[in-house]
């Protein structure tokens, strides 16, 4: 090493000890996340070694002896490995308690959400939130207006997620040979259809609302599968697993395998995640 390299090397490390929370919060032993905070982002007080870690968000990474503070009315819901949901609340602090064992499998999963969820999470403002009615009608993945999306073929349900329009709201879905495969009306944003018979061609699925407005958007039912991130695979909770996993691939693979994404976490089963921050994340992608 160049004697240029090593001052640099120096210099780093000095930046990392001062910058202290930052660097902690991608290097310390992970032992749960945070899966919902009902409230403000800026009422959840999290110290580690004396530091202050700054705009906690959903699927931010905790740490052994993490406290974990709330103000006011703001509430946290933490997955703690080994003991499950916790809840804090004003009433009192919680301490981080330490992992049973430490596998590495489990360790480079919270390292790789901190370094490829976090980052783009924590951009995203706290206070997003679906479009009233009256507002302009859309999808909310903006991928699909745009075309060029898979969907694995199969058995199995979708969702589509809608913003603005006035309720209720149809989604059709439309084979290539223009043959109703789905059907589904719903008072909410969120259409969910089930057991939609999906084998290998074009499709087009169709969302209305009641003034009557409407939306087409055309995707592809293929036969491969989408490529899987093999950074998440020991994170013990499926949705939060489920949550990393889409959230990767609708980065990576944001023109083919985004409205996929969100199916995975669709199919998640439910353990407490705010869903709706990872969507938007998702949906993110493909309005940058």
């Amino acid at each position: 090493m160049t004697r240029l390299a090593a001052a640099a090397l120096s210099t780093a490390l000095s930046l990392g000890a001062a910058l202290g929370c930052a660097g902690a919060a991608q290097a310390c032993d992970g032992a749960g996340v945070i899966v919902r905070i009902d409230g403000q982002p800026q009422d959840v007080v999290i110290t580690r070694a004396a530091q202050v870690v700054s705009r906690p968000r959903v699927l931010e990474v905790v740490c052994r002896a993490d406290v974990i503070k709330s103000v006011g009315a703001t509430r946290i819901v933490l997955s703690i490995d080994g003991v499950g949901n916790v809840t804090v609340t004003r009433d009192g602090a919680y301490t981080v308690p330490a992992r049973s064992g430490a596998p590495s499998a489990l360790g480079n999963a919270y390292r790789s959400i901190n370094d490829e969820v976090m980052p783009d999470m924590k951009r995203m403002p706290w206070n997003v939130r679906l479009k009233g009615a009256g507002d302009d009608f859309g999808f909310a993945l903006p991928a699909l207006t745009a075309g060029g999306q898979h969907v694995s073929a199969g058995d199995r349900s979708l969702l589509v997620r809608l913003v603005g329009g006035s309720a209720p709201y149809k989604v059709e879905i439309r084979n290539g040979a223009g043959a109703i495969v789905a059907s589904q009306t719903s008072e909410s944003h969120e259409v969910r259809l089930d057991h939609v018979p999906l084998s290998l061609g074009d499709y087009k699925i169709t969302a209305s609302d009641s003034t009557p407005r409407s939306l087409d958007a055309a995707v592809s039912v293929v036969s491969a599968s989408p490529p899987a991130d093999d950074a998440f695979a020991g994170l013990t909770d499926p949705e939060i697993r489920a949550a990393a996993s889409a959230t990767a691939l609708a980065r990576s693979q944001t023109a083919t395998w985004s409205f996929e994404a969100e199916q995975q976490l669709a199919a998640a089963p439910a353990n407490g995640l705010d869903r709706d921050k990872v969507y938007e994340l998702i949906e993110s992608y493909s309005a940058d």
